[in-house]
């Protein structure tokens, strides 16, 4: 898995075999390591949440940084700092902030993935990894063949993660193919559906959003909209507690104003 080239991944997602919306890994060359970003729209289970994880790594592949942050029904937020000098790792949760020894190499969501995909273990065997919040054990299982991206099937490597019950599947390249976890009673999948090679030094624009629900720039027009204003007729304007007015023709009736008689 050669990393020198900034790529982005595009997968969609699933949930109880639903559409559930769509993630991107996006995976970009530093002189002193990676940087790692995960953007998802997730839009079951509910509520709908968009969610951004990004994490910095040195050249083995070890987090100094880890940010994560989810939209949804509120947002949360949480900073991790990996420091080898001091000896510690520090987690900022909002206003909650604490500290842990670093005693041994740690991992996070997205450095994991890139370090599982780099195994080189035989089926049946097991790899131990240390996360902030415990440790995870990585079983190689039997490969499968897999159809990917519309592509033909190909033979995959097969990842068990536990706890969790996740499975994590890679193709001979060391990409991931396909992400699996169990959320509740469903399974939550991700599936690869393109692979993207990027400018260097450019990064991947956003996730798409909702045109109507995505703010535009102050003074920033629609492409296509005549200077005057909309093309569509205008609409009328409600005022609370009010129906909106109408002419006979359907245009909104103006407010006539009442003059003031002086004597």
């Amino acid at each position: 898995m050669d990393w020198a080239v900034p790529t982005a991944l595009r997968y969609t997602l699933r949930y109880a075999g639903h559409p559930a919306g769509e993630q991107r890994l996006t995976i970009e060359p530093r002189r002193d390591g990676l940087r790692v970003v995960l953007e998802a729209n997730v839009e079951l289970p509910l509520p709908k949440t968009r969610q951004r994880w990004e994490s910095e790594l040195n050249p083995e592949g070890l987090p100094r940084r880890y940010r994560e942050r989810v939209e949804g029904n509120g947002a949360r937020v949480m900073e991790v700092e990996f420091s080898t000098e001091d000896g510690l790792v520090t987690v900022s949760q909002g206003k909650d902030d604490f500290a842990i020894p670093y005693l041994t190499p740690m991992h996070d969501p997205l450095s994991l993935i890139l370090a599982v995909g780099g195994l080189n273990i035989a089926v049946g065997q097991v790899e131990r990894f240390t996360l902030v919040g415990g440790r995870a054990y990585v079983e190689r299982l039997p490969d499968q063949a897999l159809e990917t991206g519309g592509a033909e099937a190909q033979s995959v490597r097969v990842y068990r993660l536990r706890p969790g019950l996740s499975l994590l599947y890679f193709n001979r390249e060391g990409y991931p193919v396909r992400l699996t976890q169990k959320v509740g009673e469903h399974v939550f999948e991700a599936d690869l559906v393109q692979i993207q090679q990027l400018e260097a030094g450019r990064r991947s624009q956003p996730l798409e959003q909702d045109p109507e629900a995505a703010p535009r720039p102050k003074g920033q027009r629609e492409q296509g909209r005549p200077k005057g204003g909309s093309s569509d007729p205008p609409k009328a304007r409600v005022v609370s507690g009010e129906p909106p007015k109408e002419r006979e023709n359907g245009a909104p009736a103006r407010r006539r104003r009442r003059r003031r008689r002086y004597t």
